[in-house]
């Protein structure tokens, strides 16, 4: 009975790891829409890993166009602040928020920097939050 409680743990083992994949390739002349719809139909599926690799590329891509940077920024933070990455959440949107103290702010959209604004609020309550948690079960 051991050697198939153990074949059957190796199977669930192998079966786990080989549906880890890569991520999809994506095409060089791709779009930021293009981009920006694929990162977003990720997070909508949950697959928030997904989702940060196409802002990162969008990132890469098309990182010199502010608007296309504060976007993926915005919301790589946001999806930080989901999954409880408050302190890298926070870093974000500072940078993000920093952006409209420079000339480029004319240019950027408003809506990005009010979230970013209200987000890191949150994230920073929540960090003291489990923070005071932290120091109180010691």
């Amino acid at each position: 009975m051991r050697v198939s409680r153990a074949f059957l743990l190796l199977l669930l083992v192998f079966s786990v790891f080989a549906c880890k994949s890569e991520p999809p390739k994506v095409p060089e002349n791709i779009s930021q829409a293009e981009l920006i719809q694929r990162a977003q139909e990720a997070f909508d599926n949950s697959d928030y890993e997904l989702a940060i690799y196409y802002y990162q590329t969008l990132l890469d891509r098309y990182g010199n166009d502010m608007e296309a940077r504060a976007t993926s920024e915005y919301e790589i933070a946001h999806i930080y602040f989901l999954q409880g990455n408050y302190k890298k959440a926070e870093e974000l949107f500072n940078k993000i928020i920093s952006y409209y103290d420079g000339e480029q702010a004319a240019s950027l959209p408003a809506w990005i920097k009010v979230l970013s604004v209200r987000q890191l609020k949150e994230s920073i309550e929540k960090q003291a939050q489990l923070e005071k948690e932290q120091t109180n079960k010691q």
